[in-house]
């Protein structure tokens, strides 16, 4: 059983990622559903978390038929355009999709850091919450977020699996936007003032940095 170079990258970036997150993590579930304000809405909560872990499901079996480690001619180009070591194009994606997962790790643990205390799993409102304006939230009003879709685009592209990169574009980039101007509707309505200006500043950029000309 041997895996291609741009799996064997993937594989450690996720594993150096998961190792540097899980303190953080571990704390944000520790306060998760004891905020002032809590929204219980399936589509606010769970459907981006839910819609992620599918995709990360569904990217195992991607890089297991890229890497011919799963023997499925069927696979390609329908699951994966890549087979084996990429070549051309393929080779493109999937070195194109590592850098984009390289940001995107940064971004999302980078954003759990930048938000320190007032992290937690769920959008809610935590007692004595602040607004914050250190970190990465100086360049992107929700650096985790943005974090988790490039993250996972990044793996999609890595695994040249065209159907996860539409899914992450179409489905989860969506689901988490959603969630994103929710957090910023119960904020406005808890810090006021404050957060606004905080907004404005930002351009209301959500997900993608404002030093980028254009973005949500």
């Amino acid at each position: 059983m041997s895996f291609n170079v741009p799996t064997l990258v993937t594989v450690a970036l996720v594993s150096v990622g998961a190792v540097i997150a899980a303190p953080v993590l571990t704390k944000a579930f520790i306060r998760r559903g004891t905020g002032v304000k809590y929204e219980k809405n399936f589509i606010i909560q769970r459907a981006p978390q839910y819609a992620s872990v599918l995709t990360i499901f569904a990217l195992i079996p991607a890089f297991l038929m890229y890497s011919d480690v799963i023997k499925a001619d069927w696979a390609h180009p329908l699951i994966t355009i890549g087979q084996g070591e990429p070549q051309g194009f393929a080779a493109i994606m999937s070195w194109l999709g590592v850098l984009v997962l390289i940001s995107g790790l940064i971004f999302m643990i980078g954003g759990w850091i930048s938000l320190g205390e007032a992290f937690t799993t769920d959008a809610e409102i935590l007692e004595d919450h602040k607004v914050k304006s250190d970190g990465l939230l100086k360049f992107v009003m929700h650096p985790a977020y943005s974090g988790i879709i490039q993250s996972l685009l990044g793996a999609s592209l890595a695994s040249t699996s065209i159907p996860l990169v539409l899914f992450t574009v179409g489905v989860v980039a969506p689901l988490w936007l959603n969630r994103a101007k929710y957090e910023e509707k119960i904020l406005l309505e808890n810090l006021g003032e404050g957060y606004r200006e905080y907004a404005e500043k930002m351009k209301w950029r959500r997900l993608v940095p404002k030093f980028i000309p254009i973005g949500v």
